[in-house]
């Protein structure tokens, strides 16, 4: 009996850490997609699942049918996809009940889906697979898959892979096909549309087994190198013009790059602005990937050939927006509209950012012929730059390729649109876009606001947090880039979670303002964090999770931190029974020119101390400043919690002094009062040297000027010291007020050799005899009274 008790008090004890691990995270989604239309048995692999039990689709068309933990490490899943649901990827997180996981991807297709079957690396003896048909496989180290196909003479093979655009490590795969006599027919590595992933359209030259080879380019692989290879006959061009076209319009589209595609007239979105990609569709099939198109309300412009000249411009209007094709090395597309003077427009090309393979060169000339803005790279590899109308009349536009390049998919839109306000919402210090308040506490993020081409307050509203929850926050002012939100979760919430919707409006009468989350979550880093694979997302995940092991609280202080002091904040925490790991506190937003550190609560500890900084510069006002603890896989926050910068109470103008080794002097500091205040206090001078001293003296509001005796050992150490300053600790309802400022000096000289000092004074005269001059004694210092 008594040695359960003392086994129960070691597992009691060992639960400050292990037991509340959470963060539940997704390494994987296996397999890495579906086919519409179906239901799916998927397992996501990662880490913390036990207490899975719920997924979050940032897309529609995916619903969850099931749920089932099976360790720590995985949960098993029934999908149901719906037939209309959208081609392509989609955004897809896992919730547990203490968290919500990092962002995968999972694709979506449109064939008969299998699994590849290992061993695979011999092209002789590998089956066949039937047209229509989606493999889901993965590579090795050193790995090559091979699939056989068989063709009959003339017949389409349309072939797909998707590897590094699931959103994992970086695969840059490559697809070859062999002939039937074992030639290599086409090797295809990277596409301006499809990232580093490759596809080919081919055409059989005569009957026979064909063989699909997938490998890494590098012959790379390992864990994690998942990979989709579609084998079909559906459409597969590589670009699409016009690039974009008004909302609810019927849009005639010519798609580029495989030539079987015929064009079609399609519908566009009427609700939608921006991009908004389409499927090419045939009877063949369609498009394991869609192709980005914009909408917009601009009147759109396709090029009239010929248009290679300046005289051979074709017309068209702006605003407004110009489409073609640069389909030759060399070619350069030429647009002409009417301009008047002082219009002022927005010139920007879209063509990398859309797939296309154009390193475009824009440039507008004046109806003089002269340059009136050119450019290379502004929007990554796209041109852009803003332009004002100098004189009325016919304006030009020049579209070419960086190294005069050129072909069939080498599409393009420009869009003149006049400037408008443009508001975006971000995210900082918050890679996953994710938010999970415990119940009973809460939790922090820093919401960021890029305005472009207008500044003023923004008024902020949340939509679709989840029950219990709320968000706590001060609205952005004119000219704030960044602001602190702290979501609280009531103790009663129900555990659960969405995604969220962020907007903000311009707060002024008359203003129509306002924009959304606009966010890019990085799926893949290369060197030095640079962003390479990314998804875009415009909802906030949140949920409400079961109560963490422990809650913090930031005292309010009673006094101000003033500029060029600083103070210690108090951090209060409160742990549940058998929680006593250690926690990490820090700041993670202060107003400009406050500073601070980290402090770390012991283990077991109650509280902890964080010091925090203001410059001279610190911006001045009443601020609500939020701390963030982490511990054991959990990260909570305070609720935000006032605190003050306030100029200076007492300020201390410090002279510069002059002594010699083993001479005392003094020094004079003039005292400016500001903020009124009772009582006496001590004043010390700081910054000394080795071997100099000096006693603190009183001060009070009355006090005007300070006279520091200086003690200067005979062994103190001879040079310029500078930054002499004073420092006097006031006090306000018991907290203390660190004033503090300086810009003295201290010059210590040696003395002079004895050899140079002055004589002794000769005796005194008779009174008969004349008194003689006294000597001037040699020394750096005046003589004083």
């Amino acid at each position: 009996m008594f040695r359960n008790a003392a086994v129960l008090c070691c597992l009691l004890g060992a639960l400050s850490v292990d037991a509340w691990a959470v963060s539940p995270s997704i390494g994987d989604i296996l397999p890495r997609g579906a086919a519409r239309g179906s239901t799916a048995e998927v397992d996501v692999v990662g880490n913390n699942l036990s207490d899975a039990v719920d997924l979050m689709f940032h897309d529609a068309g995916i619903t969850l049918v099931e749920l089932t933990p099976v360790d720590n490490g995985k949960a098993h899943c029934k999908l149901q996809i719906a037939p209309d649901c959208r081609i392509g990827t989609h955004a897809i997180r896992i919730r547990t009940k203490s968290g919500v996981s990092n962002l995968r991807l999972f694709s979506v297709g449109s064939l008969n889906e299998i699994q590849d079957t290992e061993p695979n690396n011999d092209p002789a003896t590998v089956a066949s697979v039937p047209l229509g048909t989606t493999i889901n496989g993965s590579i090795d180290n050193e790995d090559v898959d091979y699939f056989a196909v068989d063709l009959q003479a003339g017949q389409r093979l349309t072939a797909e892979v998707e590897a590094i655009r699931l959103g994992g490590p970086l695969f840059d795969a490559k697809l070859r096909l062999f002939g039937p006599a074992g030639h290599e027919l086409v090797s295809e590595d990277d596409t301006a549309l499809l990232a580093q992933d490759a596809a080919f359209v081919y055409h059989a030259a005569e009957a026979g087994r064909y063989v699909l080879a997938v490998s890494e380019a590098a012959y790379g692989g390992g864990g994690g190198f998942y990979y989709r290879l579609h084998v079909g006959q559906f459409p597969r061009p590589f670009a699409v013009t016009p690039m974009g076209g008004q909302p609810g319009a019927q849009a005639n589209v010519r798609w580029l790059g495989d030539a079987d595609v015929p064009a079609q007239t399609i519908t566009l979105a009427s609700d939608v602005r921006g991009l908004s990609p389409i499927d090419p569709s045939t009877d063949l099939g369609v498009a394991p990937s869609p192709i980005p198109f914009r909408i917009s309300d601009l009147p759109d412009t396709l090029e009239a050939e010929p248009n290679n000249e300046p005289g051979q411009a074709t017309a068209g209007v702006a605003p407004g927006a110009f489409d073609g094709v640069i389909e030759a090395a060399g070619d350069s597309d030429f647009y002409c509209f009417d301009g008047t003077k002082g219009q002022v427009y927005d010139v920007r090309v879209y063509a990398r950012e859309m797939g296309s393979p154009l390193d475009s060169i824009l440039t507008v000339y004046n109806p003089s012929g002269g340059a009136l803005a050119d450019n290379d790279d502004a929007v990554g590899v796209d041109s852009a730059f803003r332009i004002t109308l100098a004189e009325d009349g016919r304006h030009v536009i020049r579209v070419t390729d960086h190294l005069g390049a050129g072909g069939a998919a080498f599409a393009y839109r420009v869009e003149v649109a006049p400037v408008k306000p443009v508001l975006k919402l971000g995210f900082l210090e918050n890679d996953a876009a994710c938010i999970v308040a415990p119940q009973g506490n809460r939790a922090f993020l820093l919401l960021s606001a890029a305005r472009a081409d207008f500044d003023g307050p923004l008024k902020l509203t949340f939509d679709g947090l989840p029950q219990g929850m709320t968000a706590d926050f001060d609205p952005f002012a004119a000219g704030q880039g960044v602001i602190p939100v702290v979501f609280s979760a009531a103790p009663d919430s129900p555990v659960g979670g969405g995604l969220a919707s962020v907007t903000g409006k311009l707060d002024q009468e008359g203003a129509d303002v306002q924009g959304g989350i606009d966010y890019n979550v990085v799926l893949l880093e290369i060197a030095n964090k640079v962003p390479f694979f990314v998804r875009n997302v415009n909802r906030l995940a949140t949920a409400v999770g079961e109560a963490a092991p422990f809650s913090i609280e930031l005292v309010a202080p009673k006094a101000p931190v003033v500029q060029n002091g600083s103070m210690t904040l108090k951090v209060a925490v409160t742990r549940k029974e058998g929680f006593t790991a250690p926690i990490s506190l820090r700041i993670p937003w202060l107003p400009s020119g406050v500073g601070a550190g980290t402090a770390d609560v012991p283990e077991n500890g109650t509280e902890a101390g964080i010091i925090i900084n203001a410059s001279n510069g610190a911006a001045l006002g009443k601020y609500r400043l939020a701390v963030v603890g982490s511990s054991s896989g959990y990260t909570v926050s305070t609720s935000l919690t006032p605190v003050e910068i306030a100029k200076p109470w007492v300020t201390f103008e410090v002279a510069k002094v002059e002594t010699e080794q083993g001479k005392p002097t003094q020094l004079v500091v003039t005292v400016n009062q500001g903020q009124e205040y009772a009582g006496s206090y001590k004043a010390e001078l700081l910054g000394l040297p080795k071997g100099v001293t000096s006693q603190p003296q009183d001060i009070s509001h009355d006090t005007t000027q300070l006279t520091f005796p200086i003690e200067v050992a005979a062994d103190a150490p001879a040079g310029k010291f500078e930054g002499l300053f004073v420092r006097s600790v006031l006090s306000f309802e018991g907290e203390d007020v660190l004033n503090q400022s300086g810009g003295g000096a201290l010059t210590i000289f040696e003395p002079l050799p004895p050899t140079l000092q002055a004589p002794e004074p000769a005796p005194a005269p008779t009174p008969e005899q004349p008194k003689p001059e006294e000597p001037q004694r040699k020394t750096r210092f005046p003589k004083t009274a």
